[in-house]
């Protein structure tokens, strides 16, 4: 690993675009600082890139990326136009830290652009960009990309055409790993406003994941959001763009790339994983509800930094399910019994993969354990795999907090509306007494609203229902309800995917609501409570009655030794 800087000023030829060789590459400019290396690029002049162009756009003579007025035309005003711009690596060597920072301008009418960290194994040092039907949705393999996404228009079909369902804006950010979308976010920001807005990009890798923060202008898009399985690598800058019935225009301007802790790509960047495939491709349909095996985890996760779980769903023989359903995966434990560590919803008509981060629940993956995927079915299904990825701390890393606990607070189905059956019969206060070594705890609760109308609101499914939790009397307010699900990656679908609903989305995990709570601990007793807002259902006995199902734990922390 080195620990000197080498700033590098690019000031390569340009290559015109249209399908072109790439250009030999002169000596660049370096000069020696320390702890980073960083690349910037001047577009006062050009060069530093090779461009293309594909299209019926690019046969207008000199249509495509371009330098023009010191600032890198990404894309130009002509209606079926695609481009791409594929940078020089800066280095052999990968990264754990990548900060990327320029300036964007994007006009109405385009597709949208997309920027990658293109993976130098898979897509060379230097050359063009890897070309892509849609570069506003950058999904390479081996590399990780940002889509800046300018069309998603509203439609009235709900079971066709696009996701906008509910006539949101059209201006969203999609972060994209090894040639998948993982999420997608409507931004705050219009930023086809054709005003010029810093963007900043930061990716820090480590055991396990990356987190990933991306700021537009003033707005904090990702905030530490965990890319779970993406690993470092050698890479080099790229961009892309498309127009398709209707132009529009993206300019780019300062760029700059910084890497720091950087290492020699061939050793790789952290410890290979610890992998344990439990349930391997198995049928799970009518006649198969359920799936169990036993697992052979690690005797003891202590030298462990992450543990990754992966789902993925794949056609059986016969078709997919139809329909959406409600699945769980459990993990036995002596003393507590069955611990859902992840629920999902299956997708409408199709499959999917996806790995989430569990290791909260480490002190139950250990040893020998039942694994069981329960998911109930009419009819086709399903092909289920369940795996476990056990992510080694690297040598002389600091060493984070660790889940050494995990206590069930409530789990069950909690009918919603009929005052005769409060919610509290189901709530009721927990105390968790905490151990001498405890340093923190986190609540994470997983609730999803089942039912609908005749059920007033048509509850509880399509329904906002406000919750509080709280724990020794500190009150946390939050309201079941996600309005997200048009831009799961997991689409389209073949039913009605893209509504917003209560806390779930088919085809999608179902994240928890997570809240750290506050101290003192060491040995002191947590009182933790869980409220429902006043709902009644006015239409009791018309139709099966609403309810939350409900999966609480709590995980107390300790320092690592």
């Amino acid at each position: 690993m080195h620990t000197s800087t080498i700033v590098i000023a690019l000031a390569l030829p340009l290559v015109p675009s249209g399908r072109q060789e790439s250009a030999p590459n002169p000596a660049p400019v370096m000069s020696a600082t320390e702890e980073s290396l960083t690349q910037s690029f001047d577009f006062a002049e050009p060069g530093g890139f090779i461009a293309e162009a594909v299209g019926d756009g690019a046969k207008r003579k000199g249509v495509g990326a371009k330098v023009e007025d010191g600032e890198l035309v990404v894309l130009e005003p002509w209606w079926k136009l695609g481009t791409t711009v594929g940078m020089a690596a800066p280095t052999s060597e990968g990264a754990r830290l990548l900060e990327v920072n320029f300036s964007l301008s994007m006009s109405p009418g385009s597709e949208g652009i997309g920027f990658a960290w293109l993976d130098t194994v898979h897509h060379g040092a230097e050359g063009p960009a890897p070309a892509l039907d849609a570069w506003e949705a950058p999904s390479l393999v081996g590399s990780l990309g940002i889509g800046f996404d300018a069309s998603d228009p509203w439609t009235q079909e709900p079971f066709r055409g696009s996701g906008n369902i509910h006539q949101r804006p059209e201006h969203e950010i999609s972060l994209h790993w090894d040639g998948m979308e993982r999420f997608k976010k409507l931004t705050e920001t219009d930023f086809r406003d054709e005003e010029p807005r810093p963007v900043h990009l930061r990716v820090e890798w480590v055991p396990g994941g990356a987190y990933v923060d991306l700021d537009l202008g003033e707005e904090h898009v990702f905030e530490r959001y965990f890319l779970a399985g993406a690993t470092p690598y050698a890479g080099r800058a790229s961009f892309g763009g498309r127009n398709s019935e209707t132009a529009g225009w993206a300019t780019v301007d300062d760029l700059e790339l910084k890497l720091d802790d950087r290492f020699d790509a061939a050793g790789g960047g952290f410890p290979a994983a610890h992998e344990v495939m439990v349930i391997d491709h198995v049928l799970n349909d009518a006649a198969h509800p359920r799936n169990e095996a036993m697992a052979a985890f690690p005797e003891d996760t202590s030298e462990f930094a992450r543990i990754l779980c992966t789902l993925r769903l794949d056609k059986p023989e016969t078709r997919f399910d139809p329909w959406d359903r409600t699945a769980h995966i459990y993990v036995d434990d002596e003393r507590l019994g069955p611990v859902e560590i992840l629920r999902y919803i299956t997708p409408y008509h199709r499959g999917h993969v996806w790995t989430v981060d569990v290791t909260d629940f480490r002190s139950i993956l250990t040893g020998a354990r039942r694994v069981e995927q329960a998911c109930g079915t009419q009819g086709e299904g399903w092909v289920v795999s369940v795996s476990f990825a056990f992510y080694p701390r690297p040598e002389g890393a600091p060493r984070e907090r660790e889940a050494y606990r995990i206590e069930r607070l409530w789990e069950g189905k909690c009918e919603i509306g009929d005052p005769a059956r409060p919610p509290s019969g189901l709530f009721t206060p927990c105390e968790i007494q905490t151990d001498a070594e405890t340093t923190g705890a986190k609540v994470r609760t997983v609730v999803t609203g089942h039912g609908m109308s005749p059920n007033s609101d048509n509850a509880a499914e399509f329904m906002a229902l406000g919750r509080t939790l709280t724990v020794n009397g500190v009150a946390y307010a939050n309201e079941l309800w996600k309005t997200d699900n048009y831009l799961n990656p997991c689409r389209p679908q073949g039913g009605t995917w893209k509504y917003d609903r209560a806390g779930w989305a088919p085809g999608d995990v179902v994240a928890p609501w997570e809240v750290e709570c506050g101290g003192p601990f060491a040995g002191a007793n947590l009182r933790v409570g869980y409220a429902i807002d006043e709902y009644v259902n006015e239409n009791r006995g018309q139709t099966w009655s609403p309810f939350h199902q409900v999966a609480g734990y709590i995980a107390l922390y300790r320092e690592a030794e």
